[in-house]
This record gives structure tokens, sequence and C-alpha cells, in this order.
């Protein structure tokens, strides 16, 4: 019995280091070494009055370490994009120079090469405008002029 327990804790061990890699629920490492630690308890002759109070307690504080990082995950996954291109949408721009159609904007230090949202007025933009993103396409920032309502940021 003892050899059983010493697998199973080493089991629950290794899938919870399986957890730290690959996402899963994380519930089969804490019962494996609830199990574990309870046929350890059971084999050297120790009374149940021990085993079971010992294996509730850490099976209870795994569940709560997994339900903690499950809410935090899923926390993490409704937050809105702060990195990529995606958190580019709705950032202002700085006009450096246009010619017809297109033309190149500075952005976050950086320069693209930029066109203007359909449905707007074919004017060009003046260089040193303020200009606000509206689409990432590729290495192409599709942008509207700034509503004279609109305070920059």
């Amino acid at each position: 019995m003892t050899t059983i327990g010493v697998v199973a804790l080493l089991l629950g061990v290794l899938l919870i280091v399986v957890e730290a890699h690959a996402p899963t629920a994380g519930v089969l490492g804490a019962l494996m070494i609830g199990a574990g630690v309870w046929m350890l308890f059971t084999s050297d002759g120790i009374g149940q009055s021990i085993a079971i109070p010992v294996t509730a307690g850490v099976a209870v504080v795994g569940l709560g370490v997994v339900a903690v990082a499950s809410r935090k995950a899923l926390t993490a996954r409704r937050a809105p994009v702060r990195t990529g291109t995606e958190s580019l949408v709705g950032s202002d721009a700085t006009v450096r120079s246009w010619a017809g159609a297109q033309g190149q904007v500075e952005l976050d230090g950086g320069l693209w090469r930029a066109r203007m949202e359909f449905g707007y007025d074919d004017s060009v933009p003046a260089v040193g405008e303020s200009v606000v993103v509206e689409q990432v396409r590729g290495l192409t920032l599709k942008v509207r002029r700034r509503e004279p309502w609109e305070l920059p940021l």
C-alpha cells in the first residue's frame, strides 16, 4: 500500500507540473496527491481519524488553488487587448506626409503607411494633422480625420 501511495503522490505532482504547460482543469493532480497522502497515512497503521482530515485538507487546498487560477484565467480572457496591432485601433496618429489617397503617419514612435477610411472627404490631410486609426490591415492603417467634437488624447 505504501508503494501505491508514493506512486499516486508522484503522479499527482507530475499532473500539476503538466498543468503548468498545458491548460487543463488541474483537478486530477490535486485528487491524486490527496489519494497518495491518504494511502501513505493508512498504510503505516495510523488511523483514518488522522488520514481523512489530512487528505481532505490537501484536496481542499489543491482545489482552492485551481479555483483561484481558473478565475484569474477567465478574467484575463475577458480583458481588452493591450498589445499587438489590435491595440492601435482608436489611437491618434500624426500625419508626416500625404500624397493622393495614401500617406505616412507617425504612431507610437513608428512610421506607418496610411490610407483614408472610405466615405470621408477627398481632401488631403495636412502635415502635422492628427488622425484617428480605424482599422489595421497588414502594415497599412486605415485612418480618418478627427471630428471637431473629439478631444485629443
